[in-house]
């Protein structure tokens, strides 16, 4: 068997929880672009990311590689999200449930990103455990209704790791179908 190697957007707003999920996840270090946050964004949050996250993870002997690229989730480092969602195969949008202010320029870009890349999507609702309730959120997102949702607790690596599940059936769903991103790397 070949080896497959994908690269996963993981996208969203500010605070939602990319980086968590990302470390919460990775079989390596994961590089990090954070810096001291400063003025409204202090009382959020400690740090924040700049430029990106990257993180690893692979099964089966590294048969199948899962590249994790986070964004920076504040609208002025919003062209990082444009450089890193070439030749993804596959968004991973976060959001936090309780962040109900983010939710409509959350779907915005949600809508943007799905007519744009064309390529599967997972939604997971941070701070969320209800899957009606995801759903939900998703919906009001603009969620086309053929993406997976994960209700998740991303401060938990088992929820981390319930996500990466989502990611791999979706692919393997996407494979199945004959939808194999184009830009899927074959080992």
């Amino acid at each position: 068997m070949s080896g497959h190697t994908f690269k996963i957007l993981v996208t969203g707003p500010y605070a939602a929880g990319k980086t968590s999920l990302i470390q919460s996840v990775s079989q390596t270090p994961v590089v990090t672009t954070d810096v001291v946050t400063s003025g409204e964004e202090a009382e959020v949050k400690s740090h924040t990311t700049v430029a990106m996250d990257f993180g690893t993870y692979s099964l089966d002997d590294e048969e199948v590689r899962l590249l994790l690229f986070g964004t920076p989730g504040q609208p002025r480092f919003r062209f990082m999200t444009n450089i890193l969602k070439g030749d993804v195969d596959i968004v991973t949008f976060v959001i936090d449930a309780e962040a109900r202010g983010t939710h409509p320029a959350a779907g915005v870009e949600l809508r943007s990103l799905l007519a744009d890349l064309r390529v599967p999507a997972v939604i997971a609702v941070n701070r969320c455990d209800d899957q009606a309730v995801a759903d939900r959120i998703a919906r009001s997102l603009g969620a086309k209704g053929t993406e997976a949702v994960v209700p998740c607790q991303l401060v938990d690596a088992d929820s981390g790791r319930e996500v990466v599940v989502e990611i791999l059936l979706t692919l393997l769903n996407a494979m199945e179908n004959n939808e194999v991103p184009v830009t899927a790397e074959v080992a």
